[in-house]
């Protein structure tokens, strides 16, 4: 085969996602492996095992042993417990200990899926010595990058915290449905510095309260991040946070929120540097919502994109429309960046039904996500008009909050 290498490398960097055609090309001709190889076994996912057939742990491990020339293209592993695993397998895995010491991760991922509540197995005290060290010595390397956690259960969040505390290299760090055991959280140490320099942070304290407020310690230093998601039932903590985030130099330039209502919206969450402004709430919004937010937006903002997710109050088409769109059109002339106002309204079914009876009409469609969206772009022809204003019907439950 003739094609040049940096050709043949550019080729499949083009569909480093597509799993099955890199397997494909990696049979192609040889010039084609190396770089194929290093696609399909940048990220690894372990997950329960379903049988000792399909015990990916264990035929990772054997990979790794009789290919050694493999576990330094691992760079991001995941490893993934479920509600049915009673056990937790990733907590008691004689396995998974052995793997780690061979890999050179800049990313891991430790993430119990399903809705279940607290569940010991998945205590980090309780964890097998020999996978607690090993574990331990991963989230203390200078290399790591990304850490995302769901669903452990710890003692505190110093004792968290100090696993990362040698990790001078992590910029990305996700936490959430974390449970800590303690009563009362001990003092982060006086003169122990926290040294990761986060430039993302998400944190989901819904289950873990008040561990946002933790976060605020001036021995940490949030300054840095530019990309932040916080969900917490208290705006107190997220002011705080938010607070933490913006001491520097740099502030957030990408912001996510969970709202508990619309009560919980603040205008000192926007930052002089805000850009991407995401808000998701839980119980239900207008669209009184966007002029609440849009009252509050300093006419110097570099705002760019404003999304608002989650479910909707259908019958709360405000009876104020011409107010509200003139108050909105008003604001936008001064917000010389926005380009997209996004509304995402949760297509679920318990709420949608309502739409039917109180909105069909205006459109006469069966269609409720259709004809809430009719009805929505008629209460805000303004930004209609400057071709700003998106509507998108979506089945999820939040934009990756955890």
């Amino acid at each position: 085969m003739d094609l040049p290498q940096e050709l043949v490398d550019a080729i499949v960097d083009n569909i480093h996602h597509d799993i099955p055609s890199l397997k494909s090309c990696s049979l192609a001709a040889r010039p084609f492996v190396d770089s194929a190889r290093k696609h399909i076994f940048r990220k690894i996912e372990i997950t329960h095992p379903l049988s000792s057939y399909s015990n990916t742990c264990e035929l990772f491990y054997k990979l790794l042993c009789s290919s050694p020339h493999i576990a330094p293209l691992v760079e991001d592993l995941c490893i993934v417990s479920s509600d049915s695993d009673r056990r937790n397998w990733a907590m008691s895995s004689g396995t998974l200990c052995l793997v780690l010491p061979l890999l050179n991760l800049t990313r891991i991922s430790i993430i119990e899926n399903g809705q279940s509540g607290i569940s010991y197995s998945r205590s980090w005290n309780k964890m097998d010595q020999h996978l607690q060290s090993a574990l331990a010595d991963v989230f203390s390397s200078p290399r790591l990058e990304a850490v995302h956690l769901r669903g452990l259960v710890l003692e505190s969040p110093s004792q968290l915290l100090l696993l990362f505390a040698e990790a001078t290299a992590l910029k990305e760090m996700s936490l959430s449905r974390l449970y800590f055991t303690q009563a009362e959280y001990e003092p982060w140490p006086e003169l122990q510095l926290w040294h990761p320099k986060l430039r993302s942070l998400l944190v989901n304290d819904f289950r873990s309260d008040p561990f946002c407020h933790y976060l605020t310690n001036p021995r940490f230093d949030l300054s840095r991040v530019s990309t932040l998601t916080v969900g917490t039932r208290s705006v107190e903590r997220m002011s705080t946070i938010m607070q933490a985030t913006n001491a520097g130099p740099s502030s957030v330039e990408h912001l996510r929120l969970l709202l508990w209502d619309e009560r919980s919206w603040n205008g000192n969450f926007f930052s002089a540097n805000l850009r991407f402004l995401h808000l998701f709430t839980f119980s239900g919004f207008g669209l009184g919502l966007l002029g609440t937010v849009f009252k509050t937006c300093p006419h110097d903002s570099c705002l760019e994109q404003l999304t608002l997710e989650g479910t909707v109050n259908l019958h709360e088409l405000p009876s104020h429309s011409e107010e509200l769109d003139a108050a909105i059109d008003t604001t936008v002339n001064h917000l010389r960046a926005l380009k997209i106002i996004e509304i995402r309204p949760t297509t679920s079914p318990d709420v949608l039904w309502m739409t039917s009876i109180i909105r069909a009409t205006m459109t006469g469609s069966s269609d409720t996500f259709t004809a809430w969206k009719a009805a929505a772009q008629a209460v805000l022809p303004s930004l209609m008009r400057r071709g700003m204003l998106h509507i998108i019907g979506i089945e999820t439950r939040g934009p990756g909050w955890e």
